[in-house]
């Protein structure tokens, strides 16, 4: 389907469920014998219709959903006879009408669920494409290409619905069932914080299929052989699972890359030398994040168990010689005792353990080192402007030109601001073993840049998909109320989470997101688009029967006082509270929209 097709899909699909919603007002109105004004599809100046009744049926000039305008939805309106105006009916009839829109909601995810299943609904299938060094899933040795079949005993059909279940758990231990090449086997997994995604997670990446080259017509890559639509499967003899997986410490920008590829079957090498571009890099220092805080640790090895180190220790000495990282091959030699010097909060501790040669070789795969959370412990890189200005490794950076730093963005972008210009940068620097405070010291230090280089050619990634389709109507039926029920689940329990601060207020999205998210679903497919358009009913019935003024939920709460006391809630409370729900309304859209902005729009 075309951009243009796609993009009036999302449109057509998100006014159906606002009108759908209305809908259900409008029925129950009928039912309870409220009248009903007008009927609208679509919002704005009247196009065409016609009157039954008392009814204006219409259609209006903005297609996105509709509205109902009924008689005495408002207290102060004593246009009509009581038995025709809503707030003159019993507190039961209009709660029907408040809970009407909620309804019709659940009904058509229950309706279109079943629907989608029975085509056959393509998700991002629940495997494992990438983990993250040190993170609680490589701590329990999960490996790329698992397949996660289900999370404490509920089955997973999706990675995101994977993602979301770990989310939602918070910091308890979960047990996951995973396959690999027909061997299943259970790990357990504790998740953790991830303060920069605002959410639990247990640091796991979704599979992509083998990436594919788009290579132009001059470039580097055509003159080394490379065609558009071979199949990328190695750089520089590192497999190619994920877009976000590339080296840790990439070689330098001008260096030639060999890349294996698959054509027609076959598998080729192809040297690709780099050409330089007209434009420059930014300015650089030469600096990067010191990784010497234990970010995880597999706990299998006798000597890490008995050294007792824990997640954020920070790594000081390695058998009494500063450590200097870039990792831990420092270690794979050395005596028959093993010695650390580490920081643990406000104190330095002195930790010791007997070590065979053979254990020392596999230190590096069971203890990994990450930077500390504001990544201003530096490693310097060699040759670069910090190294050629004194600047150490394991030196923290305080300020630039006499303003504290505050973290590594920061740090990027006072550089990038430079422009040309020398910085003044001060640093802390802490001798070997000193018992005395760290000493501040101040380098000019001059950034440079160099010209960009060009390897001719694009990495076209696609996800790779699971395709989930009912074996009859029965089956469709349990799909569908399986999915409704655990998404009302995960919105109660994401709501809870909210209130609590273990999933951040940066999660939420608006518009912006949500039609990202729409035109997306609407390329794999219209089934995936029909499943996607029945969680937005779900979610769009949960946030109206919410206890806030103006919304379905909070006329329901007044009914509920009113019932309790025996009178009606007063003109004035009524007043003063729908005002608080159109302030709490507006700020919440103003926060998502600012949100969306900077998670889609201002993101570099």
């Amino acid at each position: 389907m075309s951009f243009l097709g796609n993009g009036l899909l999302v449109v057509v699909g998100i006014g159906l469920l606002i009108f759908v919603h209305e809908l259900g007002h409008f029925l129950c109105a009928r039912w309870i014998g409220a009248r009903v004004e007008v009927f609208s599809l679509g919002f704005g100046p009247r196009l065409f219709g016609w009157r039954r009744g008392a009814t204006d049926y219409r259609v209006s000039l903005i297609p996105l959903g509709g509205y109902v305008a009924v008689a005495g939805q408002d207290a102060g309106d004593h246009r009509f006879p009581p038995d025709e105006s809503l707030h003159d009916k019993t507190v039961g009839q209009r709660a029907l009408f408040f809970c009407g829109g909620v309804v019709m909601n659940v009904l058509f995810a229950l309706v279109a669920f079943p629907i989608a299943f029975g085509s056959g609904v393509n998700f991002p299938a629940p495997e494992v494409g990438g983990v993250e060094h040190g993170s609680p899933a490589w701590e329990a040795r999960i490996a790329v290409g698992d397949r996660v079949l289900s999370v404490d005993g509920k089955a997973m059909y999706s990675f995101e619905n994977l993602v979301v279940e770990i989310a939602l758990a918070g910091p308890r231990q979960l047990r996951l069932l995973t396959e690999h090449d027909g061997e299943r086997r259970t790990v357990d997994v504790t998740p953790r914080f991830r303060a920069q995604d605002g959410i639990y997670a247990i640091g796991i990446e979704s599979t992509f299929l083998t990436p594919t080259l788009i290579v132009d017509a001059a470039g580097p890559a055509r003159t080394a052989g490379l065609h558009t639509g071979d199949q990328l499967l190695a750089v520089n003899g590192r497999p190619t699972f994920g877009p976000s997986l590339e080296p840790a410490a990439p070689p330098p920008p001008n260096a030639p890359v060999q890349l294996l590829v698959r054509r027609d079957g076959a598998e080729l090498t192809a040297t690709v030398t780099p050409s330089p571009t007209a434009e420059q890099s930014p300015p650089q220092i030469g600096v990067r994040a010191f990784r010497r805080v234990v970010g995880g640790v597999r706990s299998d090895l006798r000597p890490l168990a008995a050294l007792g180190l824990q997640h954020g220790d920070v790594l000081l000495e390695v058998d009494g010689q500063p450590y200097c990282g870039p990792d831990l091959a420092v270690a794979a030699t050395g005596g028959p005792e093993l010695r650390l010097r580490v920081r643990r909060g406000d104190r330095e501790l002195d930790l010791s353990t007997p070590v065979s040669a053979a254990e020392r070789q596999q230190l590096a795969d069971h203890l990994a080192l990450v930077p500390e959370a504001d990544g201003l412990t530096i490693e310097v890189v060699a040759g670069g402007a910090a190294a050629a200005a004194g600047i150490r490794t394991g030196d923290r950076l305080r300020a630039i030109d006499g303003s504290p730093l505050a973290d590594w963005d920061d740090l990027r972008g006072r550089v990038l601001d430079a422009a040309g210009r020398n910085l003044r940068i001060e640093v802390e620097h802490r001798a070997a073993a000193a018992p005395t405070p760290p000493e501040r010291r101040t380098f000019d230090v001059a950034p440079q840049q160099g010209p960009l280089y060009d390897l001719g050619f694009e990495r076209q990634y696609m996800p790779k998909l699971l395709l989930v389709q009912a074996t009859g109507i029965r089956d469709a039926l349990r799909l569908g109320s399986v999915c409704a029920l655990d998404l009302v689940k995960q919105l109660y329990v994401t709501t809870k989470r909210l209130l609590t601060g273990e999933v951040a207020a940066k999660n939420l999205g608006g518009i912006i997101q949500i039609s990202r998210q729409s035109y997306q679903n609407t390329q794999l497919g219209l089934a995936r688009f029909l499943y996607f358009l029945a969680l937005l009913s779900i979610n769009l019935a949960f946030i109206n029967v919410l206890p806030i003024p103006v919304l379905d939920g909070g006329h329901l709460f007044f009914l509920l006082v009113e019932k309790i006391k025996g009178s009606p809630v007063s003109e004035r409370v009524l007043s003063y509270s729908q005002v608080v729900g159109v302030v709490l309304i507006l700020s919440l859209m103003i926060y998502v929209t600012y949100n969306d902005l900077v998670r889609w729009v201002f993101r570099s």
